[in-house]
């Protein structure tokens, strides 16, 4: 037999196989994603039929994305010398000095001025509405060293990513994010008040530490089956003003809410015009 002949017809016969696999594949991803836009504009007119209003126009998101393992920032009593010093006392709810109080449980901590705190304590009302936003990036710049001397003068360590600053009269608001390849951990929440360039009040909520644990790689739902199933809970008059992935530890719709380490998966975050925000887990099976 001719033994290098056959090596040759058997090798171009694979080479032909691998050719014929691979633009079998990129057709079936190419007639995929067509049928993908073409159900999320069949959602977006059942939306439009209903009066339903969606400003987003970039709604194309990963095929996958991996959880990251997570545990929120626990606070003990030495927080409470850390932000009042040595002379306080506690009234049975708050901690309080001359000017400050302070509260704190398991992964929550709110410090005031006292003079401010009904002020620092409004900070999830529409009010925030009213603010403007900082982009003169020599203020920005002045605020975060502010911050930063601040955090480590009360030993509070937050990795933090990114930041927002935010103007109303003499209050500036400074919020802190935590993220993970640009996604937004939604429950871990940094604020900190001035009030004329003076710290008047700090929020930390669910604050996040990454563990060394790699997460696990996940399909994400597409946005089209997101959309139609949050459908029936909109009415006519809502206006979705934004979508987006964040990762999400605790899940409204279990019976246990009050985690505070394990696997953070990703969502869709879908935010109406005034405010109204839906949490919708984004994965539904592990990837081989």
């Amino acid at each position: 037999m001719d033994w290098p002949k056959i090596k040759t017809i058997l090798i171009i016969v694979l080479v032909l196989t691998n050719l014929m696999l691979g633009y079998t594949y990129i057709r079936e991803q190419q007639r995929f994603e067509v049928e993908r836009e073409n159900n999320l504009d069949d959602v977006l007119q059942l939306y439009e039929v209903k009066g339903i209003g969606v400003i987003p126009q970039k709604l194309k998101f990963p095929k996958s994305i991996k959880s990251v393992n997570i545990e929120y920032m626990t606070f003990d009593l030495s927080y409470v010398a850390s932000f009042l010093g040595s002379d306080y006392s506690f009234d049975g709810n708050f901690f309080v000095s001359e000017d400050h109080s302070l509260y704190l449980d398991d992964t929550h901590l709110l410090y005031a001025d006292k003079a401010h705190y009904n002020r620092v304590v409004q900070d999830e009302l529409p009010s925030l509405v009213q603010f403007d936003v900082v982009s003169d990036e020599t203020m920005r710049s002045n605020m975060k060293i502010e911050i930063d001397t601040f955090l480590e003068r009360v030993n509070y360590e937050l990795a933090y990513t990114d930041y927002e600053v935010l103007k109303l009269g003499e209050y500036t608001l400074v919020k802190l994010y935590q993220k993970q390849d640009e996604m937004l951990f939604a429950e871990s929440k940094t604020l900190i008040w001035f009030y004329n360039d003076e710290i008047v009040g700090f929020r930390g909520e669910n604050d996040v530490k990454i563990t060394a644990t790699p997460g696990i790689k996940y399909d994400i739902i597409s946005v089209d089956r997101i959309l139609y199933g949050l459908l029936p809970k909109l009415k006519s008059g809502n206006v979705i003003k934004n979508i987006s992935l964040i990762y999400k530890l605790n899940d409204e719709s279990l019976l246990v809410s009050d985690l505070i380490l394990g696997e953070a998966l990703p969502y869709y975050q879908i935010t109406l015009s005034d405010g109204e925000k839906f949490h919708l887990r984004a994965v539904n099976e592990i990837m081989n």
